[in-house]
């Protein structure tokens, strides 16, 4: 993976959700099944665990939806898009209303750089849940990919008044306002950012970036060299997704 942005993950409280769904007799939560599409198992791990689910035949239709929507997610933090798409397109055929499916999908769109695609899978997650931060979020980010900056920042906005002063999201702002040239915002945003996480690299980075256009070449120096201490190919990421340098 490249750009960060943020999954949607089915396993929290699953086993409550599959209880209702599938009855009574259910007995095994998306733990059981090592299969939450969370970071608790190994991506490897999940991947088995999501299939054993698959075939064992206690869910059909929308309630198999999930063990393919974490299936996806873990072959995507994998970097098998392909196949995590494979996946979220069968979880979206077996529930054409799963917001989760929509929002993975997406993300899976966006790192194959299919823009369109992409913007068009948050906009059916939105529709589906108009309260849904995360999606605002990354559409935002996909929104500046496509150098669409007041949309992105429309986007982040939006996030951020239904999730306020989420880091991820103040970050991709500060990009949307460094890439259009508002430099103050885009350094009180990654400021903002980089008080949750201080060890943000793509904050760092972009500050230091916002920093030196405003002329303050030493300040904007050392964020820049602390990001690359902690992710050295910090650069060549914000050249890729956002033509910086």
């Amino acid at each position: 993976m490249g750009v960060a942005r943020w999954s949607i993950v089915v396993g929290a409280c699953i086993a409550t959700a599959l209880a209702a769904a599938a009855g009574p007799a259910f007995a095994q939560s998306a733990r059981d099944w090592k299969c939450t599409g969370d970071s608790d198992f190994s991506w490897d791990a999940q991947i088995d665990g999501c299939t054993e689910a698959i075939r064992s035949g206690r869910y059909g239709g929308s309630r198999l939806a999930w063990a393919y929507i974490n299936r996806g997610i873990s072959h995507y933090q994998k970097g098998e898009n392909e196949l995590a798409l494979d996946d979220y397109n069968e979880a979206i055929r077996l529930d054409p209303e799963s917001v989760n499916a929509y929002d993975n999908r997406a993300n899976v769109y966006s790192e194959m750089e299919d823009h369109d695609r992409a913007i068009s899978d948050y906009n059916e997650s939105i529709r589906l849940r108009p309260n849904n931060p995360a999606a605002y979020n990354n559409r935002c980010d996909e929104w500046l990919q496509m150098r669409r900056f007041q949309s992105a920042i429309s986007d982040c906005n939006e996030s951020l008044r239904q999730r306020p002063n989420h880091p991820g999201t103040l970050r991709h702002r500060g990009n949307a306002y460094l890439v259009s040239g508002e430099l103050d915002k885009a350094i009180a945003d990654y400021g903002a950012a980089l008080r949750v996480d201080a060890k943000d690299s793509w904050a760092l980075y972009g500050r230091g970036l916002a920093k030196i256009r405003q002329g303050h070449s030493a300040a904007g120096e050392a964020d820049i060299a602390a990001a690359k201490e902690i992710d050295p190919d910090i650069g060549a990421s914000f050249e890729r997704y956002y033509g910086l340098k």
